[in-house]
């Protein structure tokens, strides 16, 4: 007597299988879209610094200005469509993702001297814009563009490069044991 599940069965249990792994996999992907690195080219056309407080609302001139900190912006267009692109530009710090940004003023000035030029610019960011919060992506990154110039993601290569190598092991050591 042969205890193999019907055809039915095996589609059922395929489809429950794909869609947990599509439960799991897509916050993950939206995780790592969110904090790997992205490279814009955008013509800068200004920069601004706003005063914010905690939760990132722009402070008047006589509300408590003791809670509240700089928060640097870049305002840019892209180049093919004329689009707009903002980028808040903080700095990380020790914290989440670990980009260890500590140089936001530095980026700001390097930003502030192509939008005079109403230069083009290469911008490395994280993070989205989402204009229902206010949210901008967080410009790590600001060099002046030169079209001869190419943009290749090797954080981002090595990264998936090691993530799949680690998949791979992960497949070769279950099937060994027989899952």
């Amino acid at each position: 007597m042969s205890l193999k599940p019907s055809p039915l069965v095996r589609r059922t249990s395929l489809r429950v299988l794909l869609i947990v792994a599509l439960l799991v996999l897509a916050p993950v992907g939206a995780f790592l879209h969110y904090v790997l690195p992205r490279h814009d080219v955008v013509r800068i056309v200004n920069t601004e610094v706003r005063r914010v407080d905690a939760s990132g609302k722009p402070v008047g001139g006589g509300e408590n200005v003791g809670a509240s900190r700089d928060v640097f912006y870049i305002f840019a267009e892209d180049v093919d469509d004329k689009s707009p692109r903002v980028y808040r530009n903080e700095d990380t710090g020790w914290g989440f993702p670990p980009y260890l940004k500590f140089n936001s003023a530095d980026e700001q000035a390097i930003a502030s001297s192509i939008a005079q030029e109403r230069g083009v610019a290469l911008v490395t960011k994280y993070g989205w814009r989402v204009h229902l919060f206010s949210w901008f992506p967080n410009a790590t990154n600001v060099r002046r563009w030169d079209p001869a110039d190419g943009v290749t993601p090797y954080f981002n290569i090595a990264f998936f490069t090691g993530l799949g190598a680690l998949f791979l092991y992960a497949f070769i050591r279950l099937r060994r044991r027989g899952v």
